[in-house]
């Protein structure tokens, strides 16, 4: 519903996937009162029915009984706005499942990692529809289908690529600045979706390859120096593609890593742990493609995705 402004009154969100990511920030936006539901496949679909939505977290638990979720798109219309939380590897081959949901009065934010996804869904929707996102999580998913989070980072980011995504973005500021989560309205949001990329392939890159968690990483020198590097390549990679990363935002994803739990791991080390798909394509491999076409040395970057695609195709 749009006030004669052209701003949202009632905001109805629609979360497509209710995983680590998407069940964690949409239980946390319903706390605040927030009108969401759930875009589910039929086996989580059950898992909701039966065991309800828990938030098992260091910034305080949480429990919807019966989370509201639909798996037909026919069964909700009048949406506002679609946060999108699946795995990047899912989302070509779902989009026709859900798009449903866009109408003209509806706006896209994609919490996915990496960047790939963007000129996806720009070809498919128009840029005027597609919000820029991010989300800055360590979370997962226990046999039942609750949330496990397990460091006091739970931050969204998000904010306009588009003129007319600027009534939807300030009232998403309103309710997740009331929700039990960090988040900020950014007015640099490429750039820090090139920051969290950086990071991400830095982060998944390492862990997995190596099967070791943050304190090692932190701990090993030549292992320290191997992440840094991933970060230098990366921030290069970004500058290529005309975003403005510094030496600065190598600082602080540094700093990210200083403050995680020592146990703390990546969700592609997490998946790749439980035997499921990994996003090693969408991420390392769609940072090596840009590399090569920006005739960039990453000898790291090669190095890593080459050994993450050796024991992948191990299991």
């Amino acid at each position: 519903m749009y006030d004669e402004a052209g701003g949202v009154v009632n905001m109805k969100i629609v979360i497509v996937g209710a995983g680590a990511v998407g069940g964690y920030f949409g239980a946390r936006l319903h706390e605040a009162g927030a009108n969401v539901t759930f875009f589910v496949r039929e086996n989580r679909a059950k898992q909701l029915k039966h065991n309800g939505l828990h938030i098992n977290s260091v910034k305080g638990n949480s429990i919807w009984e019966q989370p509201s979720y639909i798996t037909d798109t026919n069964d909700i219309k009048d949406v506002d706005l679609v946060i999108l939380a699946t795995k990047g590897y899912h989302l070509e081959n779902s989009i026709n499942s859900w798009k449903a949901l866009i109408s003209d009065r509806t706006f896209l934010l994609p919490l996915l990692n990496g960047v790939k996804h963007y000129s996806i869904l720009f070809e498919q929707f128009g840029k005027e529809k597609v919000i820029g996102g991010l989300a800055n999580i360590v979370s997962t998913l226990d046999d039942v289908g609750h949330v496990i989070h397990t460091s006091k980072v739970d931050k969204i980011t998000f904010g306009t690529l588009h003129p007319q995504q600027e009534p939807i973005c300030e009232t998403l500021a309103k309710w997740t600045s009331q929700a039990n989560i960090q988040a900020t309205y950014s007015d640099k949001i490429s750039e820090a979706i090139w920051e969290k990329y950086m990071f991400i392939t830095a982060f998944s890159g390492v862990t997995t390859a190596s099967d070791v968690t943050t304190g090692p990483i932190r701990e090993v020198g030549v292992t320290k120096d191997t992440f840094m590097q991933l970060l230098q390549e990366m921030k290069a990679i970004a500058n290529a593609e005309g975003v403005a990363l510094t030496d600065k935002h190598i600082e602080t994803a540094w700093k990210t890593m200083e403050v995680l739990p020592e146990q703390s791991t990546s969700s592609m080390h997490q998946d790749f742990r439980k035997g499921l798909p990994i996003e090693v394509d969408y991420l390392q491999g769609f940072a090596l493609q840009l590399a090569q076409q920006h005739q960039l040395d990453v000898p790291v970057l090669q190095t890593i995705y080459a050994m993450i695609k050796a024991k992948s195709y191990q299991t």
